[in-house]
């Protein structure tokens, strides 16, 4: 019996546990540029990942302007840092919040 009672409470716990990483997990928003300069009022404000083609990189002011098929939008990344590799005409997916036509990395 004692066995019985250590198995229950341990799934117990672990059902626990497991309940309480989902509540904490909010689904990240995932855009391209094009879905996001759609209707950019829908974002704003909100924390998000955008995915698009690096049109221009300013290092010195730590912004760039990531495009779409049809769209554009600038990042500043002067809050994190850029891979090595990200240079223009390199696609990425960047991780911020949109704010006034703009991102915030």
């Amino acid at each position: 019996m004692e066995r019985r009672v250590r198995i229950v409470v341990t799934l117990g716990l672990i059902a626990a546990l497991m309940g309480l990483m989902l509540i904490n997990v909010e689904p990240e928003i995932d855009l391209s540029v094009d879905q996001l300069m759609e209707t950019p009022d829908d974002y704003e404000g909100e924390t998000l990942r955008i995915h698009g083609t690096i049109l221009t990189l300013d290092t010195s002011n730590q912004t760039l302007w990531m495009q779409g098929d049809n769209h554009t939008v600038e990042v500043d990344y002067s809050g994190t840092s850029l891979p090595s590799m990200a240079n223009e005409n390199k696609t990425v997916s960047i991780r911020g919040e949109f704010r006034q036509d703009s991102m915030v990395g």
